[in-house]
């Protein structure tokens, strides 16, 4: 069984298969009974517990630890010359996600047209892209789902070089850049090192569990990523052949020497001894890149659920991980030298239904109770924002975002069906953004059906399945929301109809978000308003990155998937898909779907 990314498989599950407008049907199997006479208390165990080993158990030094350094800046130059465009995934180390370094606001919006359209080949069961481009000194640095990663002109959208991998990624994936390279993760289990002018691969690593589901980070000699929490089903040469939440797998955190490859330290995320199981427990990916502390050398992890859950035939309700299970659902603070944990804080303990907190962290400063506090901020599936202290891991605040139905529950009716909400694929799903003392956050409220058996689930994977088709994509809204980063108090919210998986981008007055269907939204920061929109080509799971005059955004899904470029006083128009024609993921480019003809669940 493929492993699963909530948004991925949405497209994957929900789309390419045909799922959308599908009531999920009825289990005709009847619960197996539940073993023994066991009672809640000793199936949930202590969830205050803390740890039960040592933490710093957690870490490993790698050969990278003891080479000899290449000597280079803290600020990878890339970085630096290209600070006013989008270097970074996030645009910096404190994952903003905002810009003033451009001339697009409320009153230029209007004059945006069509600079030029990239068509994306790559497709994966999970669309063409699922990412942000990092572009640098007039050149786009973009990968796609197939791993296949590319060098294009800002100007003209001609590719500078390409580099094929066709290994397909769940993603989210995408490019770093610094020290003269170009650095990805492939869709197998390798963190990879390009020559940034030519594409030439230089160094190639092999890390655990499975790549594929990260856009790195560079700072300070080292390549920051992490790893999802599946593994390679036996003869696979891509995510295809996933197989996920494996008993004694766990996501991974490392750091990797920008000029050999070699690994200075790694960190397992599921705490050793895999809570007593290892034959059955796992989990802790990591999905988004961390925030960076460039004055402390601090990086901050947002951590993934864990498994199985909510359990399968022979481990209904999880009975085999009581007990908190450290450091899933977590934020964790780890110096970027060694690795070293200074602190964590879990804010979903023993979670029963696949609600990450997997959010990139953003940083800040912020005036608290008449203090400036520097703060970390962070949110997941789970549909809550923390802030953080950055120094001692401290809540300052924390606000519930969208809808929640029996979010909180840690048994199941054995024999019964129970409606959760968010479910795998709701909650905050996609990168926050922040700028002026204003968070915003982008939410999908979106629930599953679960059983304590998974719906009588044989093996992890399987109830990780059954609750996605159990999950109903024509059941969803959205809502958008401006945050007080001092207080936590909604400034305004933003009602869309259906799902959104477009993130929040910072454009001076304005921010950006998009639909699944592909609507591009400019929301006024004042009142969330809508001053500009468009309708791309396709279907949207990516956001977008901005240089100067110009918005660079993947349009993943589709019969033709490409990477559009509008900028401002271009004159080329896009047309927009047929209704229902052009939101699906996995088909061929340049092949229409026959009417009527949905793909059957499996194909």
């Amino acid at each position: 069984m493929p492993e699963r990314r909530s948004l991925l498989f949405a497209l994957a599950v929900g789309l390419a298969l045909g799922l959308i407008g599908c009531e999920p049907e009825a289990d005709d199997a009847a619960e197996a009974p539940l073993p023994g006479e066991v009672d809640e208390a000793e199936i949930v165990g202590d969830l205050d517990a803390g740890p039960t080993v040592p933490p710093e158990n957690q870490v490993t030094a790698g050969p990278g630890a003891d080479v000899e350094r290449e000597q280079v800046p803290s600020f990878p130059p890339e970085v630096e010359a290209g600070a006013a465009e989008w270097p970074m995934g996030n645009r910096d180390y404190a994952n903003t996600r905002a810009t003033t370094d451009t001339t697009i606001d409320s009153d230029t919006l209007d004059d945006l047209g069509v600079a030029w359209t990239l068509p994306t080949t790559g497709v994966s069961d999970w669309g063409a892209s699922a990412s942000t481009p990092v572009i640098s000194e007039g050149v786009v640095y973009f990968q796609d789902l197939m791993s296949n990663t590319f060098a294009i002109d800002l100007g003209s959208g001609d590719p500078i070089w390409e580099r094929e991998y066709g290994r397909a990624a769940i993603g989210p994936n995408g490019p770093s850049i610094g020290y003269g390279k170009v650095f990805i993760q492939d869709g197998i289990d390798n963190l990879i090192a390009l020559d940034i002018d030519s594409g030439d691969e230089l160094w190639s690593t092999q890390l655990e569990p499975h790549t594929g589901t990260h856009q790195p980070s560079v700072f300070d000699g080292n390549v920051y990523t992490g790893t999802g929490a599946g593994t390679p089903a036996e003869g696979a040469d891509d995510a295809a052949g996933r197989e996920s939440y494996v008993g004694g797998v766990s996501g991974k955190v490392y750091a990797v020497e920008q000029g050999s490859g070699e690994i200075v330290w790694e960190f397992q995320v599921v705490e050793e001894g895999f809570w007593g199981d290892p034959e059955r427990n796992g989990g802790g990916g990591i999905w988004y890149p961390p925030g960076i502390d460039t004055d402390t050398g601090a990086t901050f992890w947002a951590t993934g659920n864990p498994s199985p859950f909510p359990g399968t035939i022979d481990n209904p309700n999880a009975m085999s991980r009581p007990g908190p299970n450290l450091y899933t659902n977590s934020l964790l603070a780890l110096d970027g030298e060694s690795g070293r944990m200074d602190w964590y804080n879990q804010v979903k303990p023993r979670d029963m239904f696949d609600l990450d907190y997997q959010i990139s962290p953003i940083l800040a400063t912020a005036e608290i109770d008449g203090e400036q506090r520097d703060i970390v901020m962070s949110s997941g599936k789970l549909g809550h924002v923390h802030a953080f202290d950055r120094e001692t891991g401290e809540i300052l605040w924390q606000l519930e975002v969208g809808e929640h139905v029996n979010d909180d529950l840690q048994v199941l009716p054995h024999g019964e069906e129970v409606f959760v909400m968010p479910g795998v694929w709701g909650g905050v799903e996609t990168p926050m953004a922040m700028a002026d003392g204003q968070l915003y956050v982008l939410v999908l409220n979106l629930g599953s059906r679960y059983t304590a058996t998974g719906h009588d689930a044989e093996e992890p994977g399987d109830a990780v399945a059954a609750a996605e088709g159990h999950t109903n994509l024509e059941e969803a809204d959205s809502v958008f929301y401006a945050i007080d980063v001092a207080t936590g108090e909604v400034a305004w919210e933003r009602d869309f109809d259906g799902p959104a998986f477009g993130g929040a981008t910072v454009v001076n007055d304005v921010v950006l978000t998009a639909t699944l269907g592909g609507e591009i939204h400019a929301l006024s920061r004042d009142d969330g308003e809508t001053v500009w929109s468009m309708q791309a080509p396709g279907g949207i799971i990516a956001w977008p990155a901005i240089a100067d005059d110009t918005i660079v955004w993947p349009v993943g899904l589709g019969s033709e998937p490409v990477l559009m470029a509008l900028r401002l006083g271009a004159e080329g128009e896009i047309v927009p898909p047929a209704a229902g024609g052009d939101t699906e993921a996995g088909d061929e480019p340049g092949d229409e779907p026959e009417p009527g003809d949905d793909p059957e669940p499996g194909s």
